[in-house]
């Protein structure tokens, strides 16, 4: 493969619901482009971009893949993305530094949840819609269409009509041209219109012919005096559309068939990198104000890293684009994010799992490198007379978690650094450890994130590791007053141990805090001296609640009175004095169990509005308020129990067939009800 230069290179997205045909398209567009010598099949397992163990079994994508395209004299990398929302960190990372997509949809009726998702991604790419599957019995073309103009208005524009006999392809019309083309073999050949076409097309060229006139005055002046376009007015024109984002192309085929006119709709209607449409702001470090520049050559390098793969046998790839100028194998660039220097040791294009060396890529495009020190995921790299910074993506926060116990001494030990390499790959997954708990947390976006990540622990890295469920940090308070005194007092031979306190425990209504401590004593009773160590015995006591063990928040604790003896008082005696006051006291002052509660922010369609809120009854919610925002998306702000929406990531995937998301926040304690106390305490006492 030769070099490109920015001018001749295009990143394309490939989007669509799981299952939609995406692999199976990019890998036909493989083989027309001769980078392959056969299709691979899904269920195979042989496809250039699913290759990892687990896509292979689960006959699905589950991370972004590369797969670099010539075509036209130019070079096409395409990003094939996952479908399913629980991998949608690979999606934002695609979308990142791609500047078109491609939405690949089922020929069957109805919009699908993932076209929705798809086309709300990728609001500000250019698009084309790529309707796959005319093949299969159950294929309406025609339905899906109407759904698609009736969904995005006109900026639908199908420039291609299927020629069909029964579920077979024979071959289509290109009503931008108004030329017919029958397949024969992987070779198309002029044909005239069939007559039985023309009440389909015609509607279909009147909206062609509308959506070109509103593109120029020129242009407009031509369709009002009913003078016809030429061909190369109608392709300027819909290029200007596809790149303004107020055309979206549609056309059609099967997993095989009408792919080479895809691949020519891509060099004609998408921009190429290096145009100025893609420009972009950037942080200069040097002046400390944004830069606007573009996919420029001329420019000093830089690169944005924008994918890490954890290869067990390569070691660490980081995936980047070239942002400006050209990088060379044997460059130095300064890391601007980590503040040092990589050494560009060896340079690689990625086709799938394959690394192929080269010696330069230029500005627009993409490529990886290996071994790389200090850099990670969203870093720059730059040289260092031109040090800029790129905004970072902004991944989707895991809220889905399961705790997560090797099995076995030896996983143990293996655990740390195998899912450091995981985290390092993936920036939608997050691991903590929970003092409290003594658990080892993983938080994901959905249930199949996290049984992907325990497949590859098996896989990669040969750990065997459970999941189960995080534990509620639940707390305790008191709603009652009491004042109690304990004198704790022992003789061993010696000096013994004396102290005495008399404390008064009252509800201070703020969780913010375990305690505060007070001291009312009068008359010397208890030296000052010894106060710290009353002090101390609190923040000992309030660890371990009364009720089922839990920490305690919210208590006033006011020493009034005590006595102390001369020789046998000491720190330690008053302490314990404390703390069995404390355990003593409590039970007698109205303990409650205190459950941590959390705001959601919700975003869905309105459709969805009576099962969101359906569900947050049935999770003990308060609804808090709505919003329409100006995407149309719905707002919904609710608190909830953190112990009833542990897995409102599948519930609302669930609700809303994918397609909504939400935010979560930590808000504050609130008093248990009894029933939850007691199921509580019960599992407390087994």
């Amino acid at each position: 493969m030769r070099t490109y230069h920015s001018n001749e290179i295009g990143n394309v997205v490939v989007l669509g619901h799981s299952g939609s045909g995406k692999t199976s398209v990019i890998e036909a567009m493989a083989y027309r482009a001769g980078i392959t010598k056969r299709i691979g099949t899904v269920q195979d397992g042989n496809t250039l971009s699913d290759y990892s163990p687990e896509e292979i079994k689960r006959q699905t994508s589950i991370g972004l893949s590369v797969i670099p395209l010539e075509w036209n004299e130019c070079k096409i990398n395409i990003l094939d993305t996952p479908g399913s929302f629980d991998f949608i960190g690979e999606v934002e990372a695609a979308l990142k530094v791609a500047e078109s997509a491609l939405i690949v949809v089922p020929a069957t009726e109805g919009i699908s949840v993932g076209t929705k998702q798809a086309m709300h991604k990728a609001h500000d790419k250019a698009k084309m819609i790529y309707i796959s599957g005319l093949d299969y019995p159950n294929a309406a073309y025609k339905q899906k269409l109407e759904e698609l103009k009736m969904t995005y208005g006109k900026a639908i524009a199908p420039i291609q009509v299927p020629i069909m006999e029964g579920n077979k392809m024979l071959g289509y019309v290109n009503v931008a041209k108004m030329e017919g083309r029958y397949f024969e073999g992987e070779q198309t050949h002029p044909c005239p219109i069939p007559d039985n076409m023309w009440d389909e097309i015609t509607p279909i060229k009147n909206m062609i012919d509308e959506a070109v006139a509103n593109t120029n005055d020129d242009l407009l002046e031509k369709y009002i005096n009913e003078e016809p376009f030429t061909k190369e007015e109608i392709s300027w024109a819909l290029r200007q559309g596809v790149m303004n984002h107020t055309l979206i192309p549609v056309l059609c085929g099967t997993n095989q068939i009408g792919i080479q006119i895809v691949l020519n709709s891509m060099v004609a209607f998408f921009s190429a990198a290096g145009d100025m449409v893609n420009s972009m702001v950037v942080k200069n470090e040097e002046t400390g104000e944004d830069d606007l520049i573009g996919f420029d050559e001329s420019l000093p390098t830089s690169l944005f890293i924008f994918k890490t793969i954890a290869d067990p046998f390569v070691g660490r790839i980081s995936l980047f684009k070239v942002c400006t100028g050209a990088v060379h194998t044997g460059m130095s660039l300064y890391n601007v994010n980590k503040k040092e220097v990589e050494k560009v040791n060896k340079l690689y294009i990625m086709k799938g799992k394959e690394l192929i060396e080269t010696d330069t890529l230029n500005a627009g495009d993409i490529g990886a490198l290996s071994k790389l020190t200090y850099t990670q995921t969203n870093d720059t790299l730059c040289t260092l007379d031109y040090r800029v910074v790129y905004e970072p993506i902004t991944f989707s926060h895991p809220y889905f978690g399961k705790a997560i116990k090797p099995v076995g001494k030896a996983n143990e030990e293996k655990i740390a650094n195998a899912l450091t390499k995981l985290l390092e790959e993936d920036p939608t997954l997050i691991f903590e450890n929970n003092p409290e708990t003594k658990q080892q947390c993983l938080y994901g976006i959905g249930d199949i994130h996290i049984e992907t990540v325990v497949a590859k622990l098996k896989e990669r890295f040969k750990i065997d590791v459970a999941l189960d469920d995080i534990i509620i940090p639940y707390r305790e308070t008191i709603r009652g007053s009491v004042t109690h005194r304990y004198k704790y007092k022992k003789q061993s031979g010696g000096h013994g141990q004396y102290g005495d306190v008399e404390i008064t425990f009252e509800p201070l209504n703020d969780y913010s805090v375990p305690f505060v401590f007070e001291e009312k004593v009068f008359g010397g009773a208890v030296p000052r001296a010894y106060f710290p160590a009353v002090e101390k015995g609190l923040v000992e006591a309030t660890k371990t609640g009364v009720l089922a063990g839990y920490p305690t928040l919210g208590i006033k604790a006011t020493l009034m009175d005590g006595s102390y003896h001369s020789v046998d008082s000491s720190e330690m005696a008053f302490k314990t004095a404390t703390i069995m006051c404390f355990k003593e006291a409590i039970p007698k002052a109205k303990p409650v169990l205190l459950e941590p509660f959390v705001t959601l922010h919700v975003y869905v369609d309105e459709e969805y509005t009576g099962d969101i809120m359906g569900h947050f009854n049935k999770k003990r919610a308060r609804v808090m308020g709505s919003d329409i925002l100006e995407d149309g998306m719905l707002k919904i702000t609710a608190e909830a129990p953190q112990a009833e929406v542990m897995n409102y990531a599948v519930d609302l995937r669930s609700m809303t067939q994918g397609q909504g998301f939400f935010e979560m926040e930590f808000l504050g304690y609130e008093f248990a009800p009894e029933i939850v106390t007691n199921r509580i305490i019960e599992e407390h006492k087994n």
